[in-house]
């Protein structure tokens, strides 16, 4: 059952950080009205946040439906609904993007990859004397943050060089990688843009900036 709040009209105590009530007349005025500020923000943000789910709901319905009728103007049909859509204004000044993005973590396969790589790099170190180059690329990709966490994108951007070497550590290395990756979840995002005197892309926040 809900709780309801009576009118301040109505009120004869606040309920303290206790959970005990308290007589109306026992509150200090400036804690009541501290209260009832609180509450009317809290009330008004929660009515806000609830517009705001309704409305990119309707974005992403609107759009799935756009793209479905779309495709059967090709007579073909599209199966499920991962992946990203922008859709352009006629004058190409305004844009909506949906997308849905993956959200990933590392398992403990990150730990052999990262032994491999480096087992390879000072391999290859011993014959490429003073050009730490290629050493500098894998300690950047994996090092960590304050929360020891790795760089997601430039732990991912190193897939690209799988064919750098043909050695089995290298290839070892590539398939912990890859075994490492863990498809924690997936986000959908909305995003509207529109351009600037300039011509660039301003976007359009649905949530506010810092004061």
């Amino acid at each position: 059952m809900s709780e309801v709040t009576p009118n301040k009209e109505e009120r004869t105590f606040l309920i303290n950080a206790r959970g005990f009530q308290v007589p109306l007349d026992k509150v200090p005025e400036q804690d009541v009205l501290k209260n009832d500020l609180v509450d009317s923000f809290i009330a008004e943000a929660k009515a806000l946040s609830e517009l705001h789910g309704e409305f990119k709901s309707r974005v992403f319905k609107d759009v799935n439906t756009f793209i479905a009728e779309l495709a059967a103007n090709y007579n073909t049909e599209l199966g499920g609904v991962k992946g990203n859509v922008t859709l352009t204004s006629y004058d190409t000044r305004r844009k909506v993007e949906v997308g849905v993005a993956d959200q990933i973590t590392f398992g403990p396969e990150i730990n052999v990859a990262k032994e491999l790589i480096d087992r390879v790099i000072n391999e290859k170190l011993a014959t490429l004397g003073d050009d730490t180059l290629l050493q500098q690329v894998t300690q950047d990709a994996f090092s960590t943050n304050s929360e020891g966490n790795y760089n997601k994108a430039r732990i991912m951007a190193l897939r690209k060089y799988r064919m750098a070497s043909d050695s089995e550590d290298w290839t070892a290395a590539m398939r912990a990688l890859d075994d490492a990756i863990i498809l924690s979840s997936t986000k959908t995002y909305v995003r509207f843009y529109e351009r600037n005197a300039q011509g660039g892309w301003i976007q359009i926040p649905l949530v506010s900036k810092s004061l």
